[in-house]
């Protein structure tokens, strides 16, 4: 009896097998699986069209979702661009396995499918399209109610055309001739069609195509287009843009003109201590711009807090600034409480203001609340010349005419330690980017290169012939630029202290230096206005600013180079744009880049983007901040990419 029944099912699947012009099943059994792995794969070759196979695709979930999981996981790790134009192959093998487990397993497996992997295709909106007009099309888990959708019957009758190169086809052929996956092979088969770039470089996005689009239904959409948009559009979504030909050119005229064009100026934040009777001789800012310090020549150090005060955040008191606006925002700043009023009565906060006030000055009269200041540092014996916040703003450095260097911690108020080793007074000082190697330069010829965790130097730089007056550090910290007076800069090595570069260039006295981010170049600024900017590979001047250069303005009228010594100088953190400033009150924004002369040769240009006159100049130019006087002593780009400037005003000596 169960001979007959074998023989009536091995009969039936024959006569099967012929109606579908297969190859019957002989008397031994099904065929082997060796012999339907050779069948599958020597349908699979770059050169033959797709072909249907005659195996049936698996409709069993945990297989399904092993061979997606593992296409993706291989497509991760494959280098480009083989892995960007293989990507296009993962949204129609994702919407055909979910419409074979709908039809085989039922739709509670097709939906926890669906639901692991749809949310990549989310970005593209002409898949997210496709994707609900899929999922209510499934609706119904009969395979043949489903099949009736017209969304189905278009998804089936055509394919999804992708762009691959013949490395990539090549690539991905081979792996899905290795690996195990009849099911994945069996839809790349059937639904997509492969059209090999001859340039070499696919698309990035499967489009569909119907071998006739009159089965597309008045109205229904696959991937978003109907069948006029199809035929009308065709040179523009044959490679998956969302826009036409027109738009595509206007956006490409759009991007070139913004490449080719002047980057906009920074924004500039400017402060101004007033009355500095005791005679302000440096001042810097941190990096996160929070706080700014500021050296007298009484040897006095104040710092300040350049944030809102916490005590005009509330109801029960009114402030407003007192002074002249001039056209110009102003912020309440923590230093600014002597230029409020007060527009109600205080009472008790005024009682307990003064309060901690008497408190502060019992231990120590450090802290002063009185005009603003965060904390007055005293312990130098002489006027302050420089200053330097470590990385972590946690510590200040600063040098002073007295020959010493002093470590002050912010949190206390507290000078932590003094380093002696200079005989001569100290002008610059400046902290490596990456340790906490400290460098000194001073009147006695010599830069020194410290550490904080010894008082003594690690280093004597010893070769200048006069004043040492600007030190700058590598943005590696492993080499340490200095300045002088006898026009020269040298470059020197801190591991060893040996100079590994001398460039001569400047006519004058160098006074500021600084090394673009990036490590490349190298700015420096004299004592005639004078700037330059250094290859340090080739260790000579690509360009520079000068009195009486020619150089590419932009939008500005006329070249205006610096009439006087320039003060500091810092780049911007992607190292396009030179900040310099001057005593003669001008911040000047350049950009640095490379031009195509007609004779071949290699060109810089520094181009300016921006200037602002911060105060009173000498080469006839307007406060832009509504005062004339004033002198400029410091600016520099924050880790916000804007710039900061502080002037002294109304100094009396």
């Amino acid at each position: 009896m169960k001979k007959v029944r074998t023989e009536k099912v091995m009969a039936n699947v024959n006569d099967y097998l012929k109606r579908r012009n297969l190859e019957a099943l002989g008397s031994g059994g099904a065929t082997s699986t060796s012999e339907q792995q050779a069948g599958i794969l020597g349908l699979v070759s770059p050169s033959a069209p797709n072909t249907f196979t005659f195996s049936t695709t698996s409709s069993q979930h945990t297989h399904v979702d092993h061979q997606y999981v593992r296409l993706k996981s291989w497509m991760m790790e494959a280098s480009e661009p083989c892995r960007s134009e293989m990507s296009q192959v993962l949204f129609p093998l994702f919407v055909h396995l979910y419409l074979e487990l709908v039809s085989g397993t039922g739709r509670q497996a097709a939906t926890k499918f669906f639901k692991k992997h749809y949310q990549v295709f989310l970005v593209n909106r002409d898949y997210e399209h496709t994707l609900s007009q899929v999922i209510g099309a499934s609706g119904v888990s009969a395979s043949g109610d489903m099949n009736s959708s017209p969304v189905i019957q278009n998804l089936k009758s055509g394919k999804y055309l992708v762009r691959l190169s013949e490395l990539t086809l090549n690539y991905f052929l081979r792996y899905l001739k290795s690996s195990e996956n009849p099911t994945l092979l069996q839809i790349f088969n059937t639904y997509i069609e492969v059209e090999v770039d001859e340039s070499g470089a696919g698309s990035t996005v499967a489009v569909f195509r119907s071998p006739d689009s009159s089965s597309f239904i008045p109205g229904g959409l696959v991937n978003g287009h109907t069948p006029e948009s199809l035929s009308s559009e065709a040179a523009s979504t044959a490679d998956g843009m969302d826009c036409s030909v027109e738009e595509l050119r206007k956006v490409k005229e759009v991007m070139s003109a913004i490449k080719t064009a002047l980057p906009t100026p920074p924004s500039l934040c400017v402060y101004t201590v007033y009355n500095a009777y005791n005679g302000l001789s440096c001042a810097t800012v941190n990096k996160q711009g929070r706080l700014l310090s500021c050296g007298f020549e009484d040897s006095v150090i104040k710092l300040w807090k350049l944030t809102p005060p916490e005590h005009n955040a509330g109801f029960g008191k009114t402030r407003s600034v007192v002074g002249p606006r001039g056209g110009i925002s102003h912020t309440l700043l923590a230093c600014d409480a002597s230029r409020t009023e007060d527009d109600g009565d205080g009472g008790e906060e005024d009682e307990k203001e003064e309060e901690e006030m008497n408190a502060d000055a019992r231990n120590g009269g450090r802290r002063r609340n009185r005009g603003g200041e965060l904390f007055a540092l005293r312990s130098h014996s002489g006027p302050v010349f420089d200053m330097a916040f470590t990385h972590e703003s946690s510590h200040l450095v600063s040098v002073s005419e007295d020959c010493t260097m002093r470590l002050w911690d912010l949190e206390s108020g507290q000078a932590v330690a003094l380093y002696r080793g200079h005989h001569y007074p100290i002008w610059c000082v400046t902290v490596a980017p990456l340790s906490m190697y400290i460098a000194t330069g001073s009147y006695d010829t010599t830069a020194r290169i410290w550490c904080t965790d010894a008082t003594y130097p690690l280093r004597t730089l010893s070769g200048h012939t006069r004043s040492v007056d600007s030190v700058a550090f590598h943005p590696n910290g492993s080499y340490l630029a200095t300045g002088s007076c006898d026009r020269s800069i040298r470059m020197w090595q801190v591991t060893d202290g040996d100079a590994a570069r001398i460039l001569l260039h400047h006519k004058t006295a160098i006074n500021s230096l600084s090394f673009s981010p990036n490590g490349k170049y190298l700015a420096s600024g004299g004592e005639d206005g004078t700037v330059a900017v250094w290859d340090l590979a080739g260790g000579k001047v690509l360009t520079e600013l000068y009195a009486g250069s020619q150089t590419n303005l932009g939008n500005s009228g006329s070249p205006t180079p610096h009439m006087d010594s320039v003060v500091s100088l810092s780049w911007s953190t992607d190292s396009s744009l030179l900040m310099s400033a001057s005593s003669d009150g001008c911040v000047r924004t350049s950009q640095i880049r490379q031009l195509s002369p007609c004779d071949g040769s290699c060109a810089w240009d520094l181009s300016e983007v921006g200037q602002f006159q911060c105060c009173g100049s000498t080469n006839g130019g307007n406060a832009s901040n509504g005062s004339m006087g004033g002198l400029l002593l410091h600016t520099s780009f924050t880790c916000h990419n804007y710039l900061n400037a502080i002037i002294a005003q109304d100094v009396e000596r």
